[in-house]
Formats: structure tokens, C-alpha cells, sequence
């Protein structure tokens, strides 16, 4: 059986790397992954005692292949459907093009991500995966979700396999 996105949609909780805002359009910038104002283990576990199924914690799809000497996962299934639609929307890190994982941090150029070619020796990140995320299976999961994004400030993402 397929895991359960295929029916539901997902709210993710950004990583996006976090940036400095200026002083003028500080109150307007959502709190994300990093700062400061982002919530506590503590809130995390209040607002997933109100869901009817516990938080997810989305990782990117080739974090499978990582480490490269001793992958944690399943890194042939990964490279066998890396651009099959359907299995990309049923991983709740993957986004529909590769590319969108990715991270470029507008200060200072730097690029974060997981990258299936393990042979550019680069480190598997985060990138632009939140890291954290709701399987949404009822309205009051909607609804828990969306008051945790708002009564915190956070930005949110919704991704649904339509």
C-alpha cells in the first residue's frame, strides 16, 4: 500500500535557510528554520498531541544514498525512480523537480541540498525540505495546522498529490 499522501495533502513547516532581515521588514518576515523564534520540541509535541496522526519528519530522497561508504537506506530504489511522478509524490521530502530541494541562500551564494550524485563529494543537506510536516487525514488536522503556522508565525507549504 502506497503511503497515505496520495489521498491527503501534507503541511510542511519551511526550513528555508534562515536570512537577515532588515530592520524595515523585520514584522513582516515569517520565523523559519534556524532563527530564533522557531518553535520549541515542546510546541512541536503539543500541536502533535492534536493531530490524528503523529508529526512527519521529511528528509530528502537521496539522503538514502548518504553516507556514501554506508547508506542509510535504499539508494538502488531511489536511483531506479528518482523521476517517476508517482513515486516522488509519494515521498513527503521530494518535490515533482529535482531542483526544487535545493537551497541558494541570497546572502552569500551558498547552496544547500541532497544531491543523488554522490560522487561531487558534497554533503547531504537539508536544502529547501521542511523539516518538519503534518499528514493531514481530517479538518481538525487542517485546523490545528494552520492555527500552529499562524499563532507561531511560520511559513507554511502544502503539497498534495491532487
Amino acid at each position: 500500500m502506497r503511503f497515505g499522501l496520495l489521498y491527503n495533502f501534507v503541511v510542511f513547516l519551511p526550513s528555508i535557510l534562515a536570512q537577515t532581515p532588515t530592520s524595515a521588514d523585520a514584522t513582516d518576515c515569517r520565523c523559519v528554520y534556524g532563527q530564533s523564534c522557531w518553535p520549541s520540541e515542546q510546541d512541536f509535541n503539543s500541536l502533535s498531541a492534536q493531530l490524528s496522526v503523529p508529526l512527519i519528519r521529511p528528509v530528502p530522497p537521496a539522503s538514502a544514498c548518504y553516507p556514501v561508504g554506508n547508506p542509510s537506506g535504499d539508494c538502488s530504489n531511489v536511483q531506479q525512480n528518482w523521476f517517476n511522478g508517482t513515486w516522488r509524490s509519494d515521498q513527503p521530502g521530494a518535490y515533482e523537480f529535482t531542483n526544487f530541494g535545493t537551497y541558494t541562500n541570497s546572502a552569500n551564494g551558498s547552496i544547500s541540498g541532497c544531491y543523488l550524485n554522490t560522487t561531487l563529494g558534497l554533503p547531504c543537506e537539508q536544502g529547501s525540505v521542511p523539516p518538519i510536516g503534518v499528514d493531514v487525514r481530517t479538518v481538525e488536522d487542517v485546523q490545528a495546522a494552520v492555527r500552529f503556522a499562524g499563532n507561531h508565525n511560520l511559513r507554511m507549504v502544502v503539497k498534495n498529490t491532487g
